[in-house]
């Protein structure tokens, strides 16, 4: 079974890693004794990532990766082992977001959403695995969400797909590998004080009151206390990460019951709205 996580002197290796969840975390691993290569595709973020890491003591490396690029996660993980001669932690982090109605949402934009939520976790694991195998140690931490474990609403449903699917590949990836000395762990974040909302996109839709996020996932944490989570969890070997611990029990309920947890959930989710999901304006 998988050894204990030594991230002292450890190499890390983060998509995403110029901004959010992805920036904190590679400061984290630092802080924790690890080597961290940025991976990215804004350079300016990167490099101000990369001279963090370096106050703090620790070799950092910024790479230039596009996730939707075999081409690019390919080289990726070749440059680290050209750079380093290992790695000890991948942290498939790079992720956009998707608002509107499925119908109306065009087909190019849920392919361009799968191709870097989705598709680029299965890169990273396509690059790396074959090395964390071969050393017959490491550890893959694949960014998810929340929504990849209950659907929290109505408005996102090309995220949700793509994020349920990234927990199922992970699932997937701890039964495989566990046994071959290699970790695994999914994030689920809820809501974050990150930069996604940058490159996020709402389509279809015109009114923003549209978008609905239920009351127990609207409170915010920084990104920092996320990335403490993700470091815990590798140390301490643990599969499941989630940012808001005191919300599980929705993880559980719908677990345990999914018909019951959607006749529950939608009407506290539609309350003073729409069938068309608008608010309801007083007569």
């Amino acid at each position: 079974m998988t050894r204990t996580m030594e991230l002292s002197g450890a190499v890390a290796v983060i998509t995403g890693g110029a901004s959010g969840i992805g920036r904190a975390t590679a400061l984290a691993l630092a802080r924790a004794g690890a080597d961290v290569v940025v991976a990215d595709i804004h350079q300016l973020r990167m490099d101000e990532t990369v001279a963090a890491i370096g106050e703090l003591g620790r070799r950092a490396l910024a790479v230039r990766c596009d996730v939707t690029s075999d081409a690019d996660v390919d080289a990726l993980a070749q440059g680290v082992l050209s750079e380093f001669g290992r790695v000890d932690v991948v942290m498939n982090n790079a992720g956009v977001a998707l608002l509107g109605p499925p119908e109306r949402v065009p087909m190019q934009d849920w392919q361009r959403l799968f191709d870097i939520n989705v598709f680029g976790v299965v890169r990273g694991i396509r690059a790396f695995v074959p090395i964390l195998l071969e050393q017959g140690h490491g550890w893959i931490v694949n960014t998810a969400s929340i929504a990849g474990l209950y659907a929290h609403g109505y408005d996102n449903i090309p995220y949700i797909g793509a994020k349920h699917a990234v927990v199922g590949i992970t699932e997937g990836l701890y039964l495989y590998l566990r046994p071959k000395g290699v970790g695994v762990s999914v994030l689920c974040p809820e809501l974050v004080t990150t930069n996604i909302g940058e490159t996020a996109r709402m389509i279809g839709i015109d009114d923003p009151r549209w978008v609905n996020f239920p009351p127990h996932l609207l409170r915010p944490i920084q990104p920092e206390a996320a990335a403490e989570r993700v470091v815990a969890a590798i140390q301490q070997e643990r599969f499941l990460i989630l940012t808001h611990p005191e919300n599980e029990e929705w993880v559980v309920n719908h677990g345990r019951d999914i018909e019951g947890f959607l006749a529950a959930y939608l009407p506290m989710l539609y309350e003073g709205r729409g069938p068309d999901g608008l608010p309801v304006t007083p007569s």
